[in-house]
């Protein structure tokens, strides 16, 4: 099941169609923004807006890293996300998929699909490690501004903070 930054969901086999609000999976709305609270709002904020935070703001920002796979799999490989006290790989796609499809807010582009159990389990046995997480992210900006069409203002933590993060 796909959710589409116009509000569309597609599943397998199926045109996407048009969804009410509130007709997410219950996992996403459920245990995994029940694991989003607990593990990352201290820092990115209840809401997703860390700003003025060192920490990236997610809402309506943290999709377009979905527009690539290198930007798909840093999201599952930040040593905070890879390393989180999350036992089940289930249980860590439903929180990501919250953060990428709620918190997102629209910035996945359509036709994304969500995170699948498989997938974070494979991809969380390699967290960034021995590299600048600022500097990872920068290149990853760079490259969804100018194959994604993703804002420049991306490349700050925050709206408002673009000079400030590239001086990190």
């Amino acid at each position: 099941m796909v959710l589409t930054m116009s509000g569309m969901i597609t599943l397998p086999g199926q045109e996407a169609s048009a969804q009410e609000p509130g007709t997410l999976p219950a996992e996403w709305l459920g245990q995994g923004r029940s694991d989003y609270m607990e593990y990352c709002a201290g820092c990115h904020g209840v809401n997703g807006k860390s700003a003025p935070a060192l920490v990236p703001e997610l809402r309506g920002r943290v999709g377009y890293f979905m527009c690539t796979k290198s930007g798909r799999d840093y999201l599952v490989q930040l040593p905070n996300v890879a390393h989180a006290p999350i036992p089940g790989e289930a249980e860590l796609a439903n929180l990501l998929n919250y953060v990428v499809f709620v918190l997102g807010d629209g910035s996945a582009p359509d036709g994304t699909r969500p995170f699948t159990p498989r997938e974070v389990g494979k991809l969380r046995l390699n967290p960034i490690q021995n590299r600048s997480l600022v500097g990872e992210r920068a290149r990853l900006v760079q490259q969804l501004v100018s194959d994604c069409g993703a804002p420049a203002s991306l490349a700050g933590f925050f709206e408002g903070d673009a000079h400030l993060s590239a001086q990190r």
